[in-house]
Order: C-alpha cells, then structure tokens, then sequence
C-alpha cells in the first residue's frame, strides 16, 4: 500500500531537556497514554491523545513485506485482529503472498480474528473475476472472521472512470458473495472520493475499509475499518506496520462462511464436533457425538491403525452412531466430523475432524 508523507518537528535542546526532566518525575498516573491505543478510560486515542470515536478494536493488515511474525507475541499485545493479503492480481500461483499460510496458521494457533485482501490490477471483467477466484482458491472453503477486501488503488484503474472500477469491483464482490463469503472495497481516501462509485459508499451489504493517514479520519460516509497508519510499532513484527480500527459492534460470527444453495437459502458451516462418549459391545462400537451448532448430521471415520489408515466411514443424521461387524477385542480409533445441508450434491463439513479417541471392542 502507499507510502505517506511524514512531519518530523524538531524542538530547542532546552525544550527537550525539560520535557525528559518532566517525565521522569512525572507521576505514572500522568503518564502520556501511546499513541493508537487505549487511554485510561478503555477507550481508542489517535497520536495525538484524541479519542477515536466509534472505534472499538484494533488491528493490523500484513502481507510478505513483514516477513515472519512471531504471531504468539502479537496476541499478547492490545492487537485484536488481523488482515491478511493472500496475493494480488490474477489468479496465478506466482502472485500468492508467500507468507499467506504462514499467517493464517498463526493467527488462527493464538485465537486472533482475519480476514484478507487482494492487491487489485484488474483493468477487465475477465480480469476481476480471476482476482476474485486467486483469493477463493487461497482460502479453499476455510472461514475467515473478517471481510475479504478488494484493494484498488492502481493509476490504471483510476484512469478508466467511476463506472468501470465500480463495474469490476461488483464483479469481484458478486464472486466472492455467491461461495458465502462477506465482501469489501479497500481504498484511500482520494479513491473512496473521486474513483469509487457514491453509492458504494452508502451500501450496507459493502464493507468500506478507508486508508487515510493522518489523526483523524475525513470519510464523508460511514467506514466500518480506518487504516490510520503504516508506520504503526507492534511487538512481534518487525520494522513498521499498518495500523486499523474497527468502527462498531463485532463478534466472530459475523463474518463466517455461509454457503448459498438453490433457492437462495444460505447455509451455515457446521462447527466442530466433538466425541461425547464410546460405549463398546460384542464386535461394535456405539458413538454418541456431542450436538455441533448448524449440524444436519455426522460422519464417523474408523480406523484399526492410530494414523487412520485404511479407515472407513459412517454417515448419520442422529448423534448415535453404531459401528458394526467389528473384530473382536480389537482397539478401533475413532474421529467425527459433522456437516450442514449438500450443496450441489456435496455435504458442507466443518472445518476440522473431533480430536482422535480410541475403544477397544468386547469379545
């Protein structure tokens, strides 16, 4: 993303004395509240000690330019959230960000909320939709807790008017919209502007995400996501970074993959499930599966070996599953994992399998 202009003041080395005099004697209840972070009070202030009105998380976005992210140490500073760039252009294997699984992996291994963008050069329809499918072929049907944001800011792109960029804006969001999936438009200030169409900005279903670099944000509309800095400092990445508030309500609900079907129902991932008990018999097993939320049904996959070779499978609308025609006195492992309505004749599964048990059957 573009670089900013930077003021650097400089002050009388009197001035300066004073001021590192004054702060060592300074009480640590007057003590200058940093900047892009919570005051005292819990609230968002910007570099200059002003509140941030609405803003209720912090985040950061990241790309390959961060290298690797010691993403342990990032969840344990006031950063809530993060999105991340999966790539840019068309959808070729050579323009993926090459820190993309990285990232994800560590964010979703310490809890932390992401979403992701694309870097947009699209200048056709063809174009914009092959962009759209570069970032679902990335995320491969996994969820994300964030918007995917298109990122448009090229000269290119400007040149060829409002309509046309907002033409292949629609394009790529319509893409992204029909597998489940939330969609949004990041862009500066001057695009939101004078580049991107006016009705985008007062349209509930896009989620605006405005780069303005500077103490306060000059949107005219309501922006749902401020990038207010790239020169942001977080502990666990190196060098500088891209700092953004999140404006309003928020929960990791919001943003999960829904799936449309037919008909224009939408259907839910399932969430994980999990084993509640095995109860072993004469050459069977009875599973019962804990209720997972927006589940239809179960598949139980079995295996004599702890790796899960060789396994078979049971698929079951009750949440007692008997497996039958064992070997007797025999050690079986067990996994579930549970599914939502098919989707042109596929089951849409959670995400991952339960955690492995194991039962031995009777005689």
């Amino acid at each position: 993303m573009s670089e900013s202009l930077r003021k650097i003041t400089k002050g009388a080395v009197i001035i300066s004395l004073v001021f590192v005099m004054g702060s060592i004697f300074m009480p640590k209840t007057q003590a200058a509240t940093k900047a892009w972070s919570k005051n005292s009070k819990g609230q968002f202030v910007n570099d200059k000690g002003q509140v941030i009105k609405g803003a209720t998380m912090k985040g950061v976005d990241v790309s390959k330019w961060q290298g690797n992210i010691n993403w342990k140490k990032v969840a344990a500073t006031d950063v809530d959230f993060a999105i991340i760039r999966c790539g840019f252009g068309d959808n070729l294997t050579s323009q993926d960000d090459e820190y993309w699984e990285k990232n994800v992996a560590g964010c979703i291994k310490n809890k932390i909320p992401f979403g992701t963008y694309l870097y947009s050069y699209a200048k056709t329809n063809a174009q914009a939709k092959s962009e759209a499918h570069h970032v679902l072929r990335l995320l491969n049907g996994r969820d994300v807790y964030f918007p995917i944001y298109y990122d448009m800011e090229e000269n290119a792109q400007a040149k060829l008017g409002k309509t046309k960029v907002g033409k292949l804006a629609t394009i790529f969001m319509n893409e992204i919209k029909a597998q489940g999936y939330y969609a949004g438009i990041y862009a500066n200030l001057n695009w939101w502007t004078n580049y991107i169409p006016g009705s985008f900005g007062t349209n509930s279903e896009i989620s605006k995400w405005v780069a303005q670099w500077d103490h306060n944000l000059g949107y005219k509309g309501t922006a749902n996501m401020w990038q207010c800095t790239s020169n942001g400092s977080v502990n666990g990445i190196s060098g500088r970074v891209d700092l953004n508030f999140w404006f309003g309500a928020y929960n990791t609900s919001m943003f999960k993959r829904k799936v449309a079907v037919p008909g224009g129902v939408l259907v839910t991932r399932p969430a994980q499930a999990k084993i509640k008990s095995i109860k072993s018999g004469h050459r069977k097993l009875t599973v019962k599966v804990k209720k997972a939320q927006n589940a239809v049904g179960y598949r139980v996959k079995y295996s004599k070996y702890k790796s899960m070779k060789k396994s078979k499978s049971k698929y079951s609308r009750s949440r007692t599953i008997t497996l039958k025609k064992l070997k007797a006195r025999k050690r079986y492992y067990i996994q579930v994992r549970s599914y939502n309505t098919k989707i042109d004749g596929k089951r849409l599964y959670a995400v991952k399998w339960s955690k492995k048990k194991s039962k031995k059957t009777k005689k």
